[in-house]
């Protein structure tokens, strides 16, 4: 206990059993003799102080006895009550500080809110008599007692923040300042006398003519005319119209026939078959000079709403560079897109785009997937490149049947080249082999082609 008492007169309230222990020269096991814990200790530390304040009744001398601890269990940190009333005398300090400082500040807020109103009714020119209460008065009052006036939002020029800081110096003190706004009569003769320093403007506005609105609807009868005019000569020549303007079309959508501008029409509101059908006649010169700049930009809004065909013909117009600079892996992506809706043609392209490398990989495996994919579905040429794949051993086992039966698929679809390489293989295979491969090309049942996927809807 004597030890316990000179560690906590040191200021060490947070001392461990084992620093005690060395300080009173005892072991750990006299120790635990006397006390469970380190709790235990601190309490018999602070019983005689309990007993001479007459805080507590009675508290027993000895504590039952609990099961000893491991020596590996940290003991509960227990602190004095004087470090505990110490730290709420700390933080009460500190608030006490804060709430002066905001006094404070208040007080200096009010001061300056008070010196602009006074300048204000200076300038308004208010009389000293009119003023409710002299400034004495609003000084003497306590700032807690005062109601918070809010801070002008208007802003002084050539004022800085050390004025703003000290109000007092830039406002001298008067020796009357109302307390109080004026009443509602006086107010409302102040704002007429402001008013009669401004300019007058009239109640009401004159009425308008009638003369003039007769004059604005001649000059929209005559606008509405020449404008007719305009186009009727417009009309009369599409192709020097679409000349004139550089080739962008943007005349000749303009000035197109009936069928032409209504497709136009419906491209312009968003529909993505119009645009892929008008993009498609630029290309081919349909009733318009051909224009693939033009067609590519309006292939492009069809392409990226999910348009099959036009995400085709975009990607053929970046694997040729036509109307767009030449960029294979865009070429590629726009392919695999309408390749993967069911279109074609663009399981064609994507299955060369493999074979030669054109944009990705080269991948002859994944090429004669989209050849079969295209040659079941009645594409000549796919069939034809999925035969010399065959035949060659290029991402396929070689194999001459499967090469006579694609080449047969393909000559039956009236491919002079396909029938050329197949009277070739039939010469170098036996005889039964290739009537089996001619069975089989026979045989071949053809998929049918999605049609939302490979044409465009007629307007």
């Amino acid at each position: 206990m004597d030890a316990a008492r000179a560690l906590l007169a040191r200021g060490e309230d947070r001392f461990s059993i084992t620093r005690l222990c060395a300080e009173a020269g005892v072991a750990r096991d006299v120790f635990r003799a006397h006390f469970p814990g380190r709790a235990a200790l601190m309490a018999a530390l602070e019983v005689p102080c309990a007993r001479q304040t007459g805080a507590l009744e009675e508290i027993p001398e000895e504590t039952p006895e609990e099961t000893p601890k491991a020596e590996t269990t940290p003991e509960p940190a227990v602190s004095t009550p004087d470090a505990w009333l110490e730290r709420r005398l700390r933080v009460f300090e500190r608030a006490l500080n804060a709430l002066e400082a905001r006094v404070e500040a208040n007080a200096r807020e009010q001061a300056r809110a008070l010196g602009l109103m006074e300048d204000r009714l200076n300038a308004l020119g208010v009389p000293l008599e009119r003023r409710r209460q002299p400034r004495e008065v609003m000084e003497a009052t306590p700032a807690m007692a005062q109601p918070a006036l809010p801070e002008p939002r208007d802003e002084i020029p050539g004022e800085s923040e050390a004025e703003a800081a000290a109000p007092q110096a830039a406002h001298p003190v008067l020796p009357a300042l109302p307390l109080v706004m004026p009443t509602k009569e006086e107010m409302a003769a102040l704002l007429q006398q402001a008013r009669g320093k401004v300019q007058v403007v009239p109640d009401e506005a004159p009425p308008p003519r009638k003369d003039g609105r007769m004059r604005w609807l001649a000059m929209a009868g005559l606008s509405l005319v020449a404008l007719f005019l305009c186009a009727g000569l417009m009309l009369g020549d599409p192709a020097r119209a679409t000349q004139a303007d550089g080739g962008s079309g943007v005349t000749a959508r303009r000035v197109a026939a009936a069928p032409l501008a209504r497709l136009t029409a419906l491209a312009d509101s968003g529909d993505a078959g119009a645009q892929a059908r008008l993009a498609l006649a630029y290309l081919r010169g349909e009733g318009l000079p051909a224009d693939p700049v033009t067609a590519a930009r309006w292939l492009r809004p069809a392409a990226l709403a999910g348009q099959p065909v036009a995400q085709y013909l975009l990607g053929a117009l970046y694997a040729h560079g036509d109307g767009v600079a030449a960029d294979p892996v865009q070429a590629f992506g726009w392919f695999a897109r309408a390749a993967a809706q069911g279109n074609v043609k663009a399981m064609h392209n994507l299955a060369i785009a493999y074979a030669h490398g054109d944009g990705t990989a080269r991948d002859e495996a994944r090429a004669a997937e989209w050849f079969l994919r295209a040659a079941e579905r009645g594409y000549v040429d796919s069939a034809f490149d999925l035969a010399v794949l065959h035949e060659r051993g290029l991402g396929v086992p070689q194999d001459l049947r499967q090469a006579l039966k694609w080449y047969g698929v393909a000559g039956l679809a009236g491919d002079a080249p396909s029938q050329e390489r197949a009277a070739f293989l039939r010469q170098q295979m036996p005889p039964v082999e290739a009537r089996a491969a001619a069975d089989a090309a026979a045989g071949v049942l053809r998929l049918q082609p999605l049609a939302q996927a490979n044409s465009l809807p007629d307007f």
